[in-house]
């Protein structure tokens, strides 16, 4: 389906849909292994983040935490995690990735990095634009946006 030259003006839409296509391109590159985007998002914010709860996890992955209690748990039980009760407070759980998950985050690593060197980004561009989508999601986060107004229409 071509993108009309009105919706390639959007910023919003080129990030949905470079979002989709990245989930495509992550969905092929793990195939039938069981890695997903989202834990492999988990595992990066631990393994860079260190231990954390589950609520500091959802807001560092950017998943919500009812998303992520069942995410979490699969990933428990296939070992590349550990769920806990925090001992001050038993409604916090804590999660830590293993040495298991390590391992697997490193493979997944460097399945992402040899595809990202065939894809032939330019590297300085990719920082380019991280920085920018940086920027522009803070201040979209932190933006009171216009309402759109329908009155008077018939």
């Amino acid at each position: 389906m071509p993108i009309t030259d009105d919706l390639k003006q959007l910023l919003c839409f080129n990030i949905y849909t470079l979002n989709r296509s990245f989930g495509r391109y992550y969905q092929a590159a793990f195939s039938e292994t069981g890695m997903t985007y989202p834990k492999f998002v988990i595992l990066m914010a631990l393994d860079s983040g260190g231990p954390m709860s589950v609520s500091k996890l959802s807001t560092r992955a950017g998943v919500e935490a009812n998303t992520l209690s069942p995410l979490l748990k699969k990933m428990a039980d296939f070992g590349a995690i550990t769920r806990q009760r925090a001992e001050e407070d038993e409604r916090r759980v804590d999660v830590a990735i293993t040495d298991m998950g390590q391992e697997v985050l490193r493979r997944a690593k460097a399945v992402i990095m040899k595809g990202f060197a065939e894809l032939q980004i330019d590297p300085g561009q990719m920082m380019d634009a991280l920085q920018f989508l940086e920027d522009a999601r803070a201040k979209v986060e932190d933006a009171d946006p216009p309402k759109l107004n329908f009155d008077g229409l018939t």
